[in-house]
């Protein structure tokens, strides 16, 4: 009972960091046309919230390797729901900005926590209830993706981020508080200050820096169709509602994916599973920068949208599988900050290719070029299930 009340809190975060995350997408013409707000000015607000995102990620990675991590996700989401039902009050574009920077604060403890406190409780079959975890994350967009279009006629955008941010404090704080165990820091002797020193040694690590790599260079490549779905599908004489469809796509064969890779990697070995992923991302990207219909942008969606399900998993697990347990929230926050450059970079560069060539093709042969690099990085690192043993094994020594 209390590890399925761990895997239900964790979801439920999950569910609620990346809907809001997205539920900006969805929000942000009618914010523009309030707040008077142009599409630059309108990215610089989503801009606030990844970049507190990303910084405050390294910081919740520390603190939950020697400090309670239950007790650190609850002293975050109350910023969570607080800076996400702000949005509804903001009036102009620094207020908007400042909000979804503080609620960009508390989602940092959206992903790396959680990766965290489900692989402690699920140890024997982290890759399969890692897949159940993100889950949650592709539920979150695709169910608001198809509530909050019929909300907005009803409450319009204020009403809408003051609900998720209701939602957020009511649900996942109770959620979280009543979900024990598995979350006391793994080493008891270790102060801050000298596990900040332990860490800092181990940035000249070749794993590191392959996998950290590696996982930008993902982070980009899948970035390009969340990015670009619906600008492409129009590209190619699709309505609004054709650029929608793409998104759900990716969303909802994106659980298949998370069921499915992950757990085939916990046999298979998790670079082996990163492997078997990212080449799919590879071979939907390049089939979508070939595509010249909508219905063939959407089937090669599709197999990029299975990748989706297992990436950000699949990288969470090998933290775990290559480093002490006492260092993994530092690494993958730090992993997380390598991914956000992926993240960052691939709306302006894939943007200003489209633009220059007049069409989209580039934009998604550069992500898949990308994505083949993380492939060949990961052979780096070794692709059978013994990498575990023999990184904990030279760890003790």
């Amino acid at each position: 009972m209390g590890r399925s009340r761990i895997l239900v809190a964790a979801a439920s975060i999950a569910f609620m960091a990346y809907g809001v995350r997205y539920a900006y997408g969805i929000l942000m013409p009618e914010m523009m046309a309030a707040l008077g707000i142009n599409d630059e000015q309108a990215g610089l607000v989503y801009s606030s919230f990844l970049g507190a995102y990303i910084a405050a990620s390294i910081a919740v990675g520390f603190l939950i390797d020697v400090r309670d991590l239950r007790r650190v996700v609850l002293y975050f989401l109350p910023l969570f729901a607080l800076g996400t039902g702000a949005m509804g009050f903001a009036s102009s574009l620094w207020e908007a900005a400042l909000a979804f920077g503080v609620a960009g604060v508390g989602a940092s403890i959206g992903w790396t926590p959680l990766v965290i406190w489900v692989q402690r409780a699920y140890s024997e079959r982290r890759g399969t209830f890692l897949g159940i975890l993100q889950i949650g994350c592709n539920l979150g967009f695709g169910t608001l993706g198809l509530i909050l279009p019929r909300a907005l006629p009803l409450i319009g955008w204020r009403g809408v981020w003051e609900a998720l941010g209701l939602l957020s404090a009511i649900w996942l704080i109770p959620a979280t508080a009543m979900a024990r165990g598995s979350s006391a820091p793994e080493r008891s002797d270790l102060s801050l200050s000298r596990y900040l020193r332990e860490f800092g040694s181990g940035l000249g690590d070749r794993a590191f820096w392959i996998g950290g790599l590696s996982y930008l260079l993902a982070s980009y490549a899948i970035m390009t169709p969340l990015s670009f779905s619906a600008d492409y599908a129009k590209f190619l004489g699709s309505g609004p509602a054709g650029g929608g469809a793409l998104f759900s796509i990716i969303g909802l064969v994106g659980i298949a994916g998370a069921l499915g890779i992950p757990a085939l990697s916990d046999r298979l070995g998790r670079a082996t599973g990163i492997v078997i992923n990212n080449s799919l991302m590879v071979v939907g990207l390049v089939g979508s920068a070939l595509a010249r219909s909508y219905m063939s942008l959407a089937a090669w969606t599709a197999v990029v949208g299975v990748s989706y399900g297992g990436v950000w998993v699949l990288y969470a697990a090998l933290v775990r599988d290559i480093y002490r347990g006492d260092r993994a929230g530092g690494i993958m926050g730090a992993w997380t900050m390598l991914g956000g450059i992926g993240l960052l970079v691939a709306p302006p560069l894939g943007g200003w290719l489209a633009d220059a060539l007049g069409n989209y093709s580039a934009t998604y042969l550069v992500a898949a070029a990308a994505g083949a690099l993380s492939i060949l990085m990961m052979l780096g690192i070794g692709a059978g299930p013994s990498i575990t043993c023999r990184r904990r094994t030279a760890a003790a020594s």
